[in-house]
């Protein structure tokens, strides 16, 4: 066990990313900071969270090297791009056959047009949130991509009418 720098903020009891050392409440007020608006400067970064740069930096550094951040990404408006519509199709597998199970993960979240692919327990094994151009588009989607499939054994679609995003994957 690592004894703790003088002026470094302890970590809350509880908050230990597997296999690493625990968040402070510097590294929850980084990742907060980052969810919020992952472009801005180190230096914004450094004044939002009230820690210098070269600590904002070290600390950013430490939590992608730690498997905490795990990338950045950008948002598109799914409209703008051709695919304003959005399903959430519910699969089940005729199957548990871990080849049959193997292909289709490896498969599926190649598809154009899969946002996400969920591995799921209860009543279907998979439930994949896709955006296409329009419900004839999803259809054909659906009919080549899935029912076509010999794996897949049932399928249910759900159209999206809004997404409302959430607060996050933010630590307490």
């Amino acid at each position: 066990m690592t004894t703790p720098s003088p002026g470094r903020p302890q970590p809350a009891a509880g908050h230990h990313p597997p296999g690493g050392e625990p968040l402070d409440e510097v590294d929850r007020r980084i990742l907060a900071a980052l969810v919020e608006d992952a472009r801005m400067t180190n230096k914004q970064l450094a004044e939002m969270v009230g820690i210098a740069p070269s600590t904002a930096l070290m600390r950013t550094r430490s939590l992608s090297e730690r498997g905490i951040i795990t990338g950045y990404e950008a948002k598109v408006d799914l409209s703008a791009v051709g695919r304003s519509v959005q399903a959430l199709i519910s699969v089940r597998l005729r199957a548990h056959d871990r080849d049959q199970i193997d292909a289709f993960t490896s498969r599926v979240p190649q598809l154009p047009g899969v946002l996400a692919t969920f591995h799921t327990s209860g009543a279907v094994d998979y439930l994949l949130h896709i955006a296409v151009g329009s419900t004839e588009e999803l259809r054909d989607w659906v009919l080549d991509h899935l029912t076509t499939d010999p794996v897949v054994g049932h399928t249910e679609t759900t159209l999206v009418f809004e997404q409302i995003p959430g607060r996050g994957p933010l630590p307490d």
